[in-house]
């Protein structure tokens, strides 16, 4: 699977967590696990997007490079 997919499918895994803890039909018990792994998705979408961010910032920067060239 890709990271484009992976990221996809944890965002909305997440989504569905927020739903189920916002509407208070669980257990305490059920809402700590939800909390962790909503935790654990949020810490993996933020790396994916600081990789996507940083491999953005580098073409651009490229580009730059290769205009002044001409």
């Amino acid at each position: 699977m890709s990271r484009s997919n992976d990221f996809e499918k944890s965002i909305s895994e997440l989504e569905n967590i927020v739903s189920l803890l916002e509407s208070g039909d669980i257990t305490l018990d059920e809402s700590i696990k939800l909390f962790e792994r909503g935790t654990e998705l949020a810490g993996e979408c933020r790396k994916t997007l600081e990789t996507a961010k940083q491999k953005i910032i580098t073409l651009t920067q490229a580009e730059e490079e290769n205009e002044q060239e001409l």
